[in-house]
């Protein structure tokens, strides 16, 4: 920045505008090139302009919302977007074009929509955008097209084209970064345990705290850019936590000058395999030695420890827990009695049932509904009122704007401000000095180009690059020259100011940060669920009828308590997963502690999961474990919020129960402590 504009700039209002460095992702604005090119050249060689523009939105939708990462991964979000969220959208808005105020409710409506879907996780979140977005164009010229049908198909031929472009780069490296970053970690594990007490050793720690920090970085920058949690990025995350188990017992080897079995290293080196080669949890529950898909590869049978000391004792807890965690497997050991087993109905109850807990939500989620729906019927209202000539763009930004699991909505309204401006001036220039036809390949073609790599540096410059992207599309249904751009500037600035001042000013929790205090509740939450359901109802039921497997309340129980606490514990969790998708896209100084923090939400995750499984298990007939045990666990648990609220670093506890019963729940809460607890003698 300038010296003259540094003494006139507030220093926060740089930190908000700041991009991030980042290198030009060359093949994606290849392919984003191609997207438009194509659609484009098909449509001014046949003189169809819609054959133009609607293919060539299907393109910038997908390459606006690819992410990158596995293949398949990137084919379910852009294909569920497009099916479930652009060409519905389509459909709405074609039919509420035209039809004043019902339009008004219909957008609000498709707003709060929008929102809940968001709870789902990322793909819910980016197909409740696009269906936003895509009603929102429908007030415009683009609701006029006839027939329906034809416009949502010519969409997805766009959607289509560009998912074809994405191909020739998994058949080259079908393998995501992250999750090569994340396998290199146990192979430098293996390496270490390898070499440990030859001169090599100490290479081949710092080898290994290279892999950690490299690991940890691939994944919170990746996260960083998310629109939302996915259960693949979980999962992986999930297996990286169990890497500090791992480095602990090496340590605890280390000190005491002991060696592995050469079959100890081997089979991580295997383990590493299996993260290299997964695609995420398998479904269903599987034992040690399992498979971890159908048609996966094979995880390796943990042997039995080969020494009684606690380092060598520690290691394989830790394999068979990256076991677990690889296999997707949270059942306690205990089997249930024969004719016992879930069936296809109860899964499909399970599965509703979660679903509905996250689409239920907590506070946060239902507060970011409201300020979202309120937002969308002012900028509705206003566009009905004032004679604006492009009226619908101010619902559409409104809505990207506030979409409330995208980040900080003060910093998105500036960028958003700022670089539409830009922009807007940009696509004046286009419309003014280019001529109509062919030529405006060469400014779509830099304009495709710029957005991936504005995409990757900040919110402001996607602004930048897709204003007058839009405006010449939407030039092609309705010709009007540069005033398109004067419109589009009009619109953005007033959308901005709506959402500035009625999502953002009056909620105090739009701009205050809470992550720490909100981790600490959850923490405290889901200790009160887990005392009550492993500890209370079985000792209820037991003197009641003599067995915990009792379906029925037993008397002295206190009768839905534990339903209670439990719905209290996941709406807790939703709303921390809320606080850490708002917190992690603000400014530099707030997103960087939001992302330190995800490690830790995974795992507390993790937590709620093998608790819920175990009681599960116990009402099917597994042992009920110890009440000392189960008050250990949520008391170390419990130790760390305390730790938290009272801003000091957690201590490490005594040792966690060792009872069968909990080795689920045990292994689950070591993941907690491991990642949130950091001794000295850590590599990483």
């Amino acid at each position: 920045m300038p010296d003259w504009l540094s003494g006139v700039v507030p220093e926060w209002m740089t930190e908000v505008m700041r991009p991030k460095k980042v290198p030009p992702p060359w093949g994606t604005m290849a392919r984003a090139v191609l997207a438009l090119w194509v659609p484009m050249a098909v449509g001014f060689a046949t003189g169809h302009r819609e054959l133009a523009l609607l293919p060539a939105m299907g393109g910038i939708m997908s390459v606006s919302i690819d992410n990158g990462g596995p293949y398949w991964q990137r084919v379910e979000r852009i294909g569920t977007a497009a099916v479930l969220g652009g060409a519905p959208g389509l459909l709405v808005g074609t039919l509420i074009h035209g039809r004043g105020w019902v339009a008004v409710g219909a957008v609000v409506f498709i707003a709060g929509v929008s929102a809940v879907l968001a709870r789902l996780g990322a793909i819910g979140s980016v197909t409740g955008l696009q269906l936003f977005v895509y009603s929102a164009l429908g007030l415009g010229p683009l609701g006029e097209l006839r027939p329906w049908s034809h416009t949502a198909l010519q969409f997805l031929v766009g959607v289509a084209w560009a998912l074809l472009l994405i191909t020739p780069g998994y058949l080259l490296s079908p393998r995501s970064a992250e999750r090569k970053a994340v396998a290199q970690v146990y192979y430098a594990l293996a390496r270490d345990l390898r070499l440990a007490g030859t001169p090599e050793s100490a290479g081949a720690r710092a080898a290994l705290a290279t892999a950690l920090n490299a690991a940890y970085d691939a994944m919170l920058t990746g996260r960083a850019s998310a629109s939302g949690r996915t259960q693949r990025d979980m999962h992986l995350m999930a297996v990286l936590n169990v890497s500090h188990q791992f480095a602990e017992a090496a340590t605890a080897l280390r000190v005491t000058g002991e060696g592995v079995p050469p079959l100890v290293a081997e089979d991580i080196d295997r383990l590493g395999d299996a993260v290299l080669d997964q695609r995420g949890p398998a479904s269903g529950v599987l034992g040690l030695g399992g498979p971890g898909r159908a048609g996966g590869p094979r995880l390796p049978v943990i042997p039995p420890a080969w020494s009684s000391s606690p380092g060598a004792l520690a290691l394989r807890d830790a394999m068979v827990n990256l076991t677990r965690v690889l296999s997707g497997n949270w059942e306690p050991a205990t089997a249930p009695a024969a004719g016992e087993s879930p069936g296809p109905l109860a899964a499909a109850r399970a599965a509703a049932l979660r679903t509905g807990e996250q689409l239920l939500g907590g506070r946060i989620a239902w507060e970011f509904t409201i300020r979202l729906m309120l937002c969308t019927g002012v900028a509705a209202v206003v566009s009905e009122v004032l004679p604006l000539a492009r009226s619908y763009w101010v619902v559409l930004t409104v809505g990207i704007i506030a979409k409330p699991d995208y980040g900080s909505v003060f910093a998105r309204a500036v960028q958003r401000g700022v670089g539409t401006v830009i922009g807007a001036v940009l696509g004046a220039m286009i419309l003014a000095v280019v001529p109509f036809g062919p030529w405006l390949l060469l400014p779509f073609g830099v304009l495709a180009a710029l957005l991936p790599y504005g995409k990757a540096r900040s919110f402001g410059l996607v602004a930048v690059f897709l204003t007058p992207m839009v405006v010449l599309l939407i030039d092609l249904l309705d010709v009007g020259g540069w005033r398109l751009a004067e419109a589009r500037l009009v619109d953005t600035v007033l959308a901005s100011l709506i959402v500035l001042l009625v999502g953002y000013a009056p909620w105090p929790s739009a701009w205050q940060a809470h992550l720490p205090g909100q981790f600490a509740g959850s923490l405290r939450s889901v200790c009160a669920y887990a005392d009550e359901a492993l500890v209370t109802v079985p000792a209820a039921r037991i003197a009641a009828t003599g067995s915990a497997r009792s379906p029925k309340r037993a008397p002295g129980e206190a009768p839905g308590l534990r339903s209670r606490l439990r719905r209290r514990a996941y709406r807790s969790l939703s709303n921390l997963r809320a606080e850490f998708q708002r917190t992690m896209s603000e400014p530099a100084p707030v997103s960087r502690r939001a992302t330190a923090w995800w490690p830790g939400v995974v795992a507390l995750e993790e937590v709620m999961d093998a608790v819920t499984a175990t009681v599960v298990a116990i009402g099917r007939g597994a042992a009920v474990p110890s009440a000392a045990s189960v008050h250990a666990l949520t008391g170390a648990l419990r130790a760390v919020a305390d730790a938290i609220e009272a801003l000091a670093p957690p201590q490490v506890p005594g040792p966690l129960p060792a009872d069968p019963e909990l080795e689920t729940v045990t292994a689950a809460v070591r993941s907690v402590l491991s990642v949130l607890i950091r001794s000295a003698d850590r590599p990483a």
